[in-house]
């Protein structure tokens, strides 16, 4: 076993929920992609109201967000070769900076009402495309932010901030959507506008492993990183697992405009609190895990969150109560984030820094393959109706997961250290 894998299983063990914040280092990091990730939920339900409100059509809204997210199924590796090899923070800056100018441009489209959908998948693919090849760099960089024992502290914290998120950004899209789709698109892009100088204030610790990818080739790169995931069944199950949760467990979110608009009758701001509770559940799954953050318990709070999402998703599809929907998405998305931030922590714990951007861009890979499972929901959306697709892929997705836990016996047997 590396022995850098052990000594991150052996240092990452229970801290206090919040003892990553007592650096401003990893704070600043915070607060900056607090409002970068907000700013992409706003996007992604002010884009889907104003596309469903253009065309009519469930499989429209599914069609343009899988064109915004299949960037992540090439590009994804390439972005975790650049994390290894270049500075991460500048990565991160750079990337910024577009997604600044993307919706920017966005809200001039809209404001100026020349928009069509045309447009918005070409920003979308374009901001797809700078996402992909950085986001790997935004995660691999918070080991670098924290001493070695808070490493899952510190995912689990940067998971609340993705949770958190995802529950202000909603509403907020929400209700300026009343205003306009544009006012929407330009708070977003002042969101970001804000994030930047945040950024630009990291100091980021050096690669602690001796070793800098930009010492072989790019193809090289890839081959090790793939080989690292290949004898680590840990690792090769939770990207199993990853796969599931993701390609069927995720597509609902994207139909939350339909399930407002056709099936509750609650408009753009019901729309707004229905994408909010999902929020508040998956801060709760974050706050849970930033808690309880040892392996052991990390691997537990994986499986109940595998088990229970598939559960949450079937109910909230079948639902025809605006409460019980809010209810159930709370639900939903405590299970999804459980999973998921656990998912995430252990791969941070378990990989070297050296090889963690190339690791992680697998990680996302298996989150492009997301547009598949969203392009499936709006084909069939078109022959059976949202609630019975959705209710399908939430069907999928349990007996997935029971499948992988089958298979990969490690995502929930105790260990002492880190296979």
């Amino acid at each position: 076993m590396n022995s850098n894998i052990k000594s991150s299983a052996e240092e990452s063990t229970r801290v206090g929920a919040f003892e990553s914040f007592k650096s401003w280092n990893y704070t600043y990091f915070w607060l900056a992609s607090l409002l970068s990730i907000t700013s992409f939920f706003m996007l992604m339900i002010a884009r889907g109201w104003l596309v469903f409100d253009m065309t009519g059509s469930a499989s429209m809204v599914g069609y343009v967000s899988a064109v915004a997210q299949t960037p992540s199924l090439v590009l994804s590796v390439f972005g975790g070769v650049i994390a290894d090899r270049f500075d991460r923070k500048k990565v991160l800056l750079l990337n910024e900076g577009i997604n600044f100018i993307i919706l920017l441009i966005l809200a001039i489209l809209v404001v100026t009402d020349v928009v069509e959908v045309w447009h918005l998948m070409l920003l979308g693919l374009i901001n797809g495309i700078t996402f992909s090849l950085a986001f790997p760099a935004r995660a691999a960089i918070v080991p670098s932010l924290v001493p070695p024992r808070n490493i899952a502290n510190a995912v689990a914290l940067s998971s609340i901030m993705f949770s958190g998120a995802q529950l202000i950004g909603p509403p907020i899209a929400g209700w300026l959507i009343l205003v306009s789709p544009a006012t929407a698109f330009f708070a977003a892009s002042g969101f970001v506008g804000v994030g930047i100088p945040l950024f630009m204030l990291l100091k980021v610790r050096k690669n602690n492993g001796g070793y800098s990818a930009a010492d072989s080739s790019v193809l090289e790169n890839i081959k090790e990183g793939v080989k690292y995931i290949s004898n680590n069944r840990l690792v090769l199950g939770l990207m199993v697992l990853g796969f599931f949760v993701v390609v069927f467990g995720l597509p609902y979110q994207t139909f939350l405009p339909v399930f407002a608009e056709d099936i509750l009758k609650v408009g753009p701001a019901g729309l707004g609190y229905l994408a909010g509770a999902g929020g508040i559940g998956a801060i709760a799954g974050s706050l849970l895990i930033a808690a309880y953050n040892t392996v052991n318990q990390m691997k537990a709070f994986l499986v109940a969150g595998a088990i229970g999402l598939g559960v949450f998703i079937i109910g909230f599809s079948l639902s025809v109560s605006f409460a019980l929907s809010l209810a159930l998405s709370l639900a939903a998305g405590l299970f999804f984030q459980l999973v998921m931030t656990g998912n995430f922590s252990l791969i941070q714990v378990l990989v070297p820094d050296q090889l963690r951007g190339r690791v992680l861009s697998v990680r996302f890979i298996v989150f492009g393959m997301t547009p598949g499972g969203i392009l499936a929901v709006g084909i069939a959306a078109e022959e059976i109706g949202t609630a019975y697709a959705t209710a399908a892929t939430g069907m999928i997705c349990l007996a997935g997961v029971i499948l992988c836990l089958l298979v990969f016996p490690s995502l929930y047997r105790k260990q002492n250290i880190i296979e």
